[in-house]
């Protein structure tokens, strides 16, 4: 049996070891997503994985990596346990993690998608499943077991939250809606079945968090509409604005016992829901920074067009990013732009098959570029800035 004053060298040792990690090990991680937070640690995905770290910042310690993507990882009411949506045997579902980590537990095992929403306050996971919903064009809230069982679905007829939205738009591309998909905010009572609609508007709110008798949620109904976070008071209906954003929008707010953490231009910012006070979060991660290392990826699986040559010998593919021509029979494949870092889209072939036409963005917009169809220096036609291209005819 170890003396007590060996078990502290190892400790001291150990720490010693964290702390003389070098400082290249160390990613000043932005583009964090989904990010909780609980009375004393904050939760997030970077790079398709949960990620856990202390509430003041600092560095994480990763919680899960199977090769699918994770997503909306949920601190327990008592902050023990972490839920979230997780891909490890091929279908997205509801998994369960002890919040300083160990070994993950299945939680749902419908073969539709099942997205983390939140934890009841009783302990039950509440999640978003297409699973009855006819068409499966929207989600139905359920609530199961931590540990597993037979869900239960709610009697909301659609939607994704409690306070709710019918339809969601969080995961979008594009910004500004104005339309008959912006979400709005309802109150749904459990005991009567009676809905409201308490935010009414044609702007974009959604992720609505209770706190007291205090609905926060993100709206983009400001004068700028950027996506800020907003507080409704249940009792009052009065409506205001708390942060106040202007270049960026927040996304992927969630609520904690004493703040709402949320991201904002890439970084996690954290506000102190007594004061209201917002203040960004540190987050370093140790990382062996694999995917950044050169390697080949087979790209069968990411073609987004194709075009075939008038002269019906060569086919032309836009995947992953570059452009390649393939032999309709004999022949080699070509990968025509083979640019590390720099996106082509929408290739398109000249009327003599002599050159290939496509949106490039190596200027950081998308300009129309056009190179040999057999390979060589590429030019570029437009210089348009800002702006949506189409494709080419």
């Amino acid at each position: 049996m170890r003396s007590r004053a060996s078990i502290t060298a190892l400790v001291v040792l150990v720490v010693s070891v964290a702390a003389a990690l070098p400082v290249s090990a160390q990613v000043d991680a932005r583009m964090l997503r989904y990010p909780d937070v609980s009375d004393t640690h904050i939760a997030f995905v970077y790079g398709g994985d949960v990620w856990v770290m202390d509430k003041s910042g600092g560095v994480a310690r990763r919680l899960s990596s199977p090769a699918g993507e994770e997503s909306y990882p949920r601190f327990s009411p008592d902050g023990s346990r972490i839920a979230f949506s997780g891909n490890y045997d091929g279908n997205t579902d509801v998994y369960v993690v002890p919040a300083t980590g160990g070994s993950v537990q299945r939680v749902t095992f419908h073969p539709g998608a099942d997205r983390m929403v939140e934890w009841t306050p009783d302990g039950r996971i509440l999640f978003a499943s297409s699973r009855t919903s006819g068409v499966q064009r929207y989600n139905q809230l359920w609530t199961i077991s931590a540990d597993g069982g037979l869900p239960e679905r709610l009697p909301v007829p659609y939607g994704e939250w409690i306070a709710y939205t019918p339809k969601d738009r969080s995961s979008r591309t594009w910004k500004r809606y104005r339309g008959g998909m912006a979400p709005d905010i309802w109150l749904f009572n459990l005991t009567t079945l009676e809905a409201r609609n308490i935010s009414d508007s044609d702007a974009n709110e959604m992720q609505p968090m209770f706190y007291g008798n205090t609905i926060y949620f993100a709206a983009d109904r400001g004068p700028n509409q950027r996506l800020n976070i907003w507080a409704y008071g249940v009792d009052s209906g009065d409506m205001r604005q708390v942060t106040r954003f202007a270049e960026y929008d927040i996304a992927h707010a969630a609520i904690g016992p004493k703040e709402i953490v949320f991201q904002a231009g890439g970084e996690l910012q954290l506000l102190d829901l007594q004061s209201e006070a917002v203040t960004p979060v540190p987050v370093q991660l140790v990382s062996d920074r694999a995917t950044l290392r050169p390697r080949t990826v087979d790209v069968a699986g990411n073609i987004q067009g194709a075009g075939i040559s008038p002269s019906g010998a060569r086919v032309l593919f836009e995947a992953r990013g570059d452009v390649y021509t393939v032999p309709a029979e004999n022949g080699i494949t070509r990968n025509l732009t083979g640019s590390s870092g720099v996106a082509e889209r929408y290739p398109a072939w000249s009327p003599d098959g002599r050159w290939v036409a496509y949106w490039s963005n190596r200027s950081f917009e998308y300009e129309l570029t056009l190179r040999p169809a057999g390979g060589g220096v590429e030019r570029v036609l437009t210089s348009l800035g800002e702006g949506y291209r189409y494709r080419p005819m």
